[in-house]
């Protein structure tokens, strides 16, 4: 049976302006715009990119005396480079994005301008999303403007365009998930001091609670009969394979649990993945030891479903943004009601 290519154009049209519209409406690029003319973006980038580029030159000073020490390889020196930079990065876009989204909700609300902005043709969702590209826009900007230091990276050696781009993805959507936060508890609050407040609140319970919980247990190790090798033995198996999972586990001989093996290794990875820079350093393992994006690694005699951190890192992450959107909108929805 033939298609008439013809009669498929309007069709594909009309997918194309319902799948951008959300992205391309006039709310976004009015408030693009207000924010590349006024000086705050400039002032933010200024703050971003100064103590980077310090950082990036002390390290690149210190990689120069290395290598001029032992020139053997240079490899783990750049990727030393590359992780120091991208984690200071992640760092100062934690905590540039809810500044940037806790009070576009809350401000308007408190300037009395949100019940004009509700009775304009644009869906809550259009306003949520508009108000949303907008802010993400000046930390794209800032990501874009710090590429050109982590690049260093390649030249130094070690770090290839696969890595950085993998590092380009963890910042881009920390960014829209921190942001989604604030402009969620923008709407929710009704001051910008509180909505301020409970974004920050959630993005340090977000990306310091695990880290913390680790720096407990190693602090906690054997105390209370507690064993950490035994407790986060999923993170060791993220970093350092199956191998050296293995002989932790079964160096006692005693049985393992398939199912409970199964459930500790899914929650441990979805654990991980919500945290940036512990799915950082987890990719960043799984990619040097030449890992796959999904496969099963047999650890104490039992098929484990191994899935790249990163991946199920975009997966999180973007659901997460999904349902921040949708949660935002349902809260002005009812306060316009």
């Amino acid at each position: 049976m033939a298609v008439d290519a013809a009669g498929l154009r309007p069709l594909a049209r009309r997918a194309g302006q319902r799948a951008f519209g959300w992205l391309a409406n006039p709310l976004a690029g009015k408030e693009l715009l207000a924010r590349m003319r006024g000086p705050r973006t400039y002032v933010i980038a200024m703050l971003e990119l100064i103590p980077l580029a310090a950082i990036a030159a002390g390290l690149y000073l210190m990689v120069a005396n290395a290598s001029a020490a032992d020139s053997t390889s240079s490899a783990p020196i750049g990727r030393l480079f590359f992780a120091a930079i991208t984690a200071v990065e992640l760092g100062l876009i934690c905590l540039l994005a809810p500044a940037l989204t806790a009070d576009l909700i809350s401000g308007e609300r408190e300037r009395q301008t949100l019940d004009l902005l509700l009775v304009t043709p644009l869906s809550r969702r259009q306003i949520v999303i508009g108000k949303l590209v907008a802010a993400l826009g000046s930390l794209l900007l800032l990501i874009v403007l710090a590429l050109p230091i982590q690049a260093v990276a390649v030249l130094i050696g070690g770090v290839g365009l696969e890595e950085l781009a993998l590092g380009q993805m963890i910042l881009l959507l920390t960014a829209t998930t921190y942001g989604c936060v604030g402009l969620y508890w923008s709407a929710r609050l009704h001051t910008t001091r509180a909505a301020m407040l409970f974004s920050y609140v959630t993005m340090l319970l977000g990306t310091g609670g695990l880290p913390l919980l680790i720096v407990l247990l190693a602090i906690a190790d054997g105390l209370f009969g507690l064993d950490m090798d035994e407790t986060i033995w999923p993170l060791v198996w993220l970093i350092n394979g199956a191998e050296s999972t293995t002989r932790r586990m079964v160096g006692d001989g005693q049985s393992v649990d398939a199912a409970l093996l199964h459930a500790e290794a899914g929650l441990g990875q979805l654990l991980a993945a919500s945290n940036p820079l512990i799915a950082g350093i987890t990719s960043a393992a799984g990619q040097i030891a030449g890992r796959p994006l999904v496969a099963f690694e047999q650890v104490a005699g039992v098929e484990l479903l191994y899935v790249a951190p990163w991946l199920v890192f975009a997966v999180l992450h973007l659901l997460a943004a999904l349902v921040l959107i949708w949660q935002t909108s349902r809260v002005l929805r009812r306060a316009s009601a």
